[in-house]
């Protein structure tokens, strides 16, 4: 059976993290030409009432109102829908906030669900005989049972005994001892006007295509079923929140599309003809293989003789402006190691909105960035140099950008974020830092050496006049006023194998220790004060403002001889992760002290871009300890019966009880659903950058046991020919794992609850940005930040309705434990 003529659809976006989900139904029904040219995203206070009635609504054929935290109420939360619907200008159909508008408009009251089971699977019945959208050929032909299942996200409910005459129910959720139905689904017995409690775009609820398929039909059958419809007006379809272009190709432009939207926060200054354009064939990756050569030498020897030692700097006298180590370390999966010295970086802090230059034995230069966030002019600037590129991408990291963004700089990335009001003077904070590398040294998982660069292709002017395509890129011209060159010159590059080849002839034998010990971590927050923030949190979930938030503290530790190499080789061997990463930046100082180091065993990847732009995100949600080689499992009567440790038995013993903890895990209802909200969170996520066919979910909610064991999904999409690596990072950030969800709204109270202190890096991302757009980047979690002799490690959990206080801050002690070892005995 062929979909309904696919009509002018509007879906009207209340800041819910869910919404661009909606997406994926359209694209199983319809490809994705014909989605972006007929559906549109747009925030619910992109226009007041009187602009949508005059420039919206002459110009659509249907409404999907979204999603979204809070109550239909309350005006601030809902806006103009109750007035929408009551003027039933055309057909509507409202998805859980949306719902509930529905009965709200007509006369119903809201309360709170009798169970609240954010991201669970619940059953459905429609009602007998079924009406409304269950009552279509489509539905009716997408399966013969009777219920089905879905994904519920809700706090409040319609309360059935207020439902006005003039609306009737169409769904019920199947009851059983330990929850009472509630209503799932409502229509108009007069206007074509639909909804549903549940939420049919998520990825494990059933039978939302036919969902769709229905309501569409409706559509057509109110317009008298039309041979076509057509398409959106421009004007309309540049109010989109994030709108993808269709086609894909290797790299995006430089210049603005018209299927980009407006910024989110602050709009880029436009851009005039250029006095320094770009030229395709001015910068080259160039890579040498060693085979054999150093395989035998282990990866802390070739770094101290390399980057420790500062012999990878320019003049091979200076100290190092960064140290690198991408390290990778873990015994569990193959992967890659990179070692390199940053020729510069560039910092940048949100408070002054002020980038700094910062390159070894030169004094700093600033630049502040009144009319654009700093977003918007990395992301010009770094798809520039992938313009400037020859070659076309390939795997891994190839020279490029490495670094970080703090958790803060969802300030500038976060659509409709407002910045708390602080009365004190913010002080001067690295808010992100990135370094441009044009030689590093590779390890691969097989043991070789591999020697890669970023080299000028035409006589050391990577920039020059073209007649073409010429505009101004404000990094690339500041950045260039001030002396800096991307890429090697061929002597340079030459200069730089024989260096390494010299390492790895003439080893090295270090000697450097790992730090005896960790210093000793105290909570910031005491066990109580955490709790009663997990009962704040609990009680704003009650009341429909949240499905889930990530609340996080910090502990801290002070060294007054603080070596952060030794504490990191100590720390890579205490808990090898997949993300083990040693950054230093010496000479940076944030008000904590001068000299900036971070030491990351992450096992979480945040997002992940390969040669053919494809995006990976594998958020965690979910975690318990393991039981650790040598540790006692037994019991007085299993194992060794605690009579003989480190015996066969006890041995044989603790494998068995660490795989039933994993076990209890992975089948956790509770873990279960908050993974799911991140997952269908990241989706949506995706789709603002994707192409929206691509989206998808090949491993769904698995168990991975590494340090710890953890609850893993992965999701993946293809990038958008409009959307870069620096834009996309930046229409994800933050990561999902570290807000909850909806996650502007999450985000907001969580400044709140954690009494409006900053996660600074934690919680952010880290990595590389590889010069051809191929990237990956880690979540900053279960990570050491060292600051002067002052060092911290944030950690948390994300909470849910059905969270335990005293299991979630024994969650966080475990996460930290984890990394740096036996804490200060909590007050």
């Amino acid at each position: 059976m062929s979909p309904p003529v696919l009509p002018r659809t509007l879906i009207l976006d209340y800041y819910d993290s869910y919404t661009n989900n909606l997406l994926c139904l359209f694209t199983q029904l319809y490809n994705d030409v014909e989605v972006l040219q007929k559906v549109v995203v747009i925030k619910a206070d992109k226009y007041n009432w009187l602009e949508f009635q005059e420039q919206v609504l002459p110009n659509i054929d249907c409404i999907i109102l979204s999603p979204g935290p809070g109550r239909p109420d309350n005006p601030s939360d809902i806006g103009y829908a109750l007035e929408l619907l009551r003027s039933h200008p055309m057909p509507i159909l409202g998805v859980c906030l949306g719902h509930q508008a529905i009965g709200v408009a007509f006369g119903a009251k809201i309360i709170n669900t009798p169970k609240i089971t954010h991201g669970h699977v619940v059953p459905i019945s429609p009602v007998s005989p079924k009406i409304g959208l269950f009552d279509s050929p489509f539905w009716h032909s997408s399966g013969i049972e009777n219920e089905f299942e879905v994904v519920v996200y809700n706090s409040l409910t319609v309360d059935p005994s207020t439902i006005p005459t003039e609306l009737e129910v169409t769904a019920w959720s199947v009851s059983n001892s330990d929850r009472p139905s509630t209503v799932q689904g409502l229509r108009h017995r007069q206007y074509p006007i639909w909804g549903v409690q549940y939420h049919p775009e998520s990825i494990s609820s059933t039978r939302g295509a036919a969902l769709l398929q229905s309501f569409l039909l409706n559509v057509n059958q109110h317009y008298s079923s039309p041979s076509s419809f057509p398409p959106l007006h421009s004007h309309i379809v540049s109010s989109c929140a994030y709108r993808v272009s269709v086609a894909s190709r290797s790299r995006p432009s430089t210049r603005p599309s018209s299927a980009l939207p407006t910024p989110p926060v602050t709009p880029s200054p436009s851009r005039t003809p250029s006095r320094i354009g770009q030229r395709r064939g001015t910068l080259r990756l160039l890579e040498k293989r060693l085979g054999d050569v150093g395989k035998q030498l282990r990866t802390q020897d070739v770094f101290e003789s390399l980057v420790g030692g500062a012999l990878g700097s320019k003049k091979g006298k200076e100290r190092a402006i960064a140290e690198v180590w991408l390290d990778g370390q873990t015994p569990t999966r193959s992967t890659t190691t990179s070692l390199a010295t940053p020729q510069f970086l560039i910092t940048y802090s949100l408070a002054t909105k002020k980038v700094t230059l910062h390159r070894s034995g030169r004094t700093t230069s600033h630049i502040v960035l009144s009319e654009t966030t700093f977003w918007d002019w990395f992301s010009a600037g770094s798809q520039t140099l992938t313009a400037a590129l020859s070659d076309s991408p390939a795997e891994g990291w190839r020279g490029g950008w490495v670094g970080y963004f703090g958790y803060e700089m969802k300030t500038e990335s976060l659509q409709g974020y407002k910045r708390p009001l602080r009365g004190d003077r913010q002080e001067e904070e690295v808010d992100a830092c990135w370094g441009w590398v044009d030689r590093l040294t590779e390890r691969t998982s097989a043991g070789e050496w591999v020697v890669r660069g970023v080299t000028q292709d035409t006589a050391g002017l990577p920039f020059t006049n073209t007649d073409d395509e010429g505009e101004d890129i404000p990094m690339i011209d500041w950045l260039r006023s001030h002396g800096v060159a991307f890429g090697t010159t061929s002597e340079e590059w030459q200069e730089y194998v024989q260096l390494v080849g010299t390492a790895l002839n003439n080893p090295f034998t270090s000697s450097k220790k790992p730090a005896s010990s960790f210093p000793t971590f105290r909570p910031n927050a005491t066990g109580a004060d955490y709790r009663e923030r997990i009962d704040a949190c609990r009680e704003a979930i009650r009341q429909g403002e949240s499905y889930e938030l990530t609340l996080t503290t910090r502990f801290s530790a002070s060294s007054p001889d603080l070596d952060p190499y030794s504490l990191y080789l100590r720390l890579r061997s205490f808990n090898p992760a997949y993300y083990s990463t040693y950054f230093n930046f010496p000479t940076l100082t944030t008000p904590r002290g001068k000299g900036l180091s971070i030491l990351s065993s992450s096992p979480e990847r945040f997002l992940k871009i390969d040669k053919s732009r494809r995006v990976e995100m594998m958020p965690i949600k979910g975690t318990r300890a393991r039981v650790k080689p040598g540790q006692c499992a037994c019991l007085e009567n299993t194992g060794c019966r605690r009579k003989d440790i480190g015996s066969e038995a006890c041995v044989e013993e603790g494998k068995k009880v660490d795989e039933q903890i994993g076990e209890e895990l992975r089948t956790d209802h509770k873990e279960r659903a908050e993974n799911l909200m991140i997952v269908d969170l990241i989706r949506s996520d995706l789709l603002s950058c994707c192409t929206p066919s691509t989206v998808s979910v090949p491993k769904l909610i698995a168990l991975e046991s590494y340090g710890v064991h953890n609850l893993v999904t992965t999701v993946q999409g293809t990038l958008a020919e409009n959307v870069g690596s620096v834009e996309c990072v930046r229409r994800c950030y933050p990561p999902g794992s570290m807000t909850g969800a909806p996650k502007l709204r999450s985000v907001q109270m969580l400044d709140d609850f954690e009494g409006e202190k900053r996660r600074g890096i934690y919680s952010g991302c880290l990595g590389y940005i590889s010069v051809d757009g191929v990237s990956d980047l880690s979540v900053v979690i279960r990570t050491i930040v060292a600051e002067g002799e002052n060092l911290s490690i944030g950690a948390g959990g994300a909470i849910t309705w059905l969270s335990d206080r005293d299991k979630e801050w024994e969650e966080v002690l475990t996460k930290v434990g984890s990394v740096v070892g036996k804490l200060e005995e909590n007050q």
